[in-house]
């Protein structure tokens, strides 16, 4: 197993850096403290912000007529095509995920700054134990991925989500199934058969969402971003430069409209859920919803995830530690021979079952 290296040290950052009062050098965010902190003078400075609450509402927004941010520059690696946003570009820039060091510079991208951050609150060694834990309880990893693996790469970056809330009112109409079961037939023909019974449903549902969180890192989906846990959304404050001094941030690529029709997505799924959970069946023949989403609004949000990236077999694997409660997720290679013995134990359980029962 080979970890990839990409220079913990050198960090990039989303808007002006942020000037020691003491002695000019540049300050980063120390997440320990949770206040600004110079690295040569141990000067410490307050960051203060208040907790967001302002929305922006969906109804007419122009994503389209968004401009360029002046200032920020747009940085793409060609090897794992991960966006950074920095406002000063330096030649060691390296990509924060993979640790690939030909970092190209784009086009400027037209996007919405962001509204609100979760500031960082797990520190770097913090990611580091719980990434190790979290190696050591995969059941089909390799021992020797066990054995060597050293979280000692992970990089602090802000990735950028949207926040949906609405108001939903479904009509709905279907029809459910209840098994039952029957006697049937007279002498050696004598048996029971299972059958069900169909009625349908109709009705209304209603229900509010709060801050739907959706992914729009061109790095994630939305299934490995869920994989480090819920983010406390309601902890979020305005955005300020301060919190992201010394530390990385990614630039969305998904359109704010997109996003939403994923947001959509998963509260149409939770509304069919509720709308199940109303009756007692075993079968669902067909069930239609209809939904309107009224009052929608929206915010784009930066959340704290530790990011880093091995190599096992030439094959490179991401992992990400959620920077607000330390959960990781990711994916690691998978022992074959593990996989096997687990199907033969489980294979000779049920046989033995199967005899048991026979006998």
């Amino acid at each position: 197993m080979e970890n990839v290296n990409p220079h913990a040290e050198v960090k990039v950052d989303r808007a002006q850096v942020v000037k020691c009062q003491t002695c000019g050098a540049d300050m980063y965010f120390d997440i320990a403290a949770g206040k600004l902190k110079c690295p040569y003078c141990d000067n410490t400075e307050d960051v203060s912000a208040n907790v967001f609450e302002a929305e922006r509402s969906l109804e007419g927004f122009d994503e389209a007529a968004l401009k360029p941010d002046s200032g920020a520059i747009t940085y793409q690696c060609p090897n794992c095509h991960a966006k950074t946003v920095m406002h000063t570009y330096g030649t060691s820039m390296t990509c924060p995920f993979c640790g690939a060091t030909n970092i190209l510079q784009t086009e400027d991208i037209p996007g919405l700054a962001p509204d609100a951050i979760l500031p960082f609150k797990v520190t770097k060694e913090e990611a580091s134990q719980n990434s190790l834990k979290w190696v050591k309880k995969k059941l089909y990893a390799p021992g020797k991925l066990k054995k060597s693996f050293k979280p000692e790469n992970l990089n602090s970056v802000y990735c950028p989500a949207f926040t949906f809330d609405s108001n939903t009112y479904s009509s709905y109409d279907g029809r459910l199934g209840k098994h039952y079961t029957e006697t049937v037939g007279s002498g050696n023909n004598r048996r029971t058969v299972t059958k069900t019974r169909y009625f349908n449903v109709r009705g209304s549902y209603e229900e509010f969402f709060d801050d739907m969180l959706i992914e729009v890192s061109p790095k994630l989906n939305q299934k490995e971003f869920e994989k480090v846990g819920a983010f406390d959304t309601k902890n979020a404050v305005e955005y300020t430069e301060e919190y992201i001094a010394g530390h990385a941030s990614e630039r969305y690529d998904t359109g704010i409209n997109d996003a939403f029709n994923v947001a959509k997505q998963k509260m149409s799924d939770r509304i069919r859920s509720a709308i199940l959970s109303r009756y007692d069946y075993d079968v669902v023949d067909y069930l239609n919803v209809c939904t309107n989403y009224k009052e929608s609004t929206f915010k784009h949000l930066l959340v704290p995830l530790w990011c880093s990236a091995f190599k096992y077999r030439d094959k490179l694997y991401n992992y990400f530690v959620n920077g607000r409660t330390g959960r990781v997720g990711g994916k690691t290679p998978v022992a074959i021979w593990k996989v096997v013995v687990t199907v033969l134990v489980i294979a000779g359980v049920l046989v033995g079952v199967y005899f048991g029962v026979v006998d």
